[in-house]
């Protein structure tokens, strides 16, 4: 039970990461051209990462979790890094994908109550 707690808690800041994440790319779009593939690849795993997360914390496994913690290396891995700017796009994006998910999962576990 303490661990889908830890969920909800994340869950009920997502509002503050997206809107953070969603500010910093207003400086990077200044700086530097978006690189789409590495956008849209960013936001997915940022988006896998809490699924998988979510699944670790309802009790479905530790194995949710190692995969969990993989995708981060898998982002970087497959990303065109040409630059540090598009590095900091990457962990950017991937937040953002990550704190949508957990707000579609906090709009999601509301209705359910």
């Amino acid at each position: 039970m303490q661990k889908r707690q830890i969920g909800q808690s994340l869950a009920q800041k997502s509002t503050i990461g997206m809107v953070f994440t969603l500010l910093l790319f207003i400086p990077l779009a200044m700086v530097s051209e978006l690189i789409v593939g590495n956008l849209i690849s960013a936001i997915v795993l940022g988006i896998v990462t809490v699924i998988l997360l979510l699944s670790y914390w309802h009790g479905k496994g530790g194995s949710f979790f190692i995969f969990a913690l993989l995708m981060p290396l898998v982002l970087v891995v497959i990303a065109e890094l040409p630059s540090f700017v598009a590095l900091a796009w990457l962990i950017n994006a991937f937040f953002f994908g990550a704190s949508a998910c957990l707000f579609g999962y906090l709009l999601w576990s509301k209705s359910k109550q």
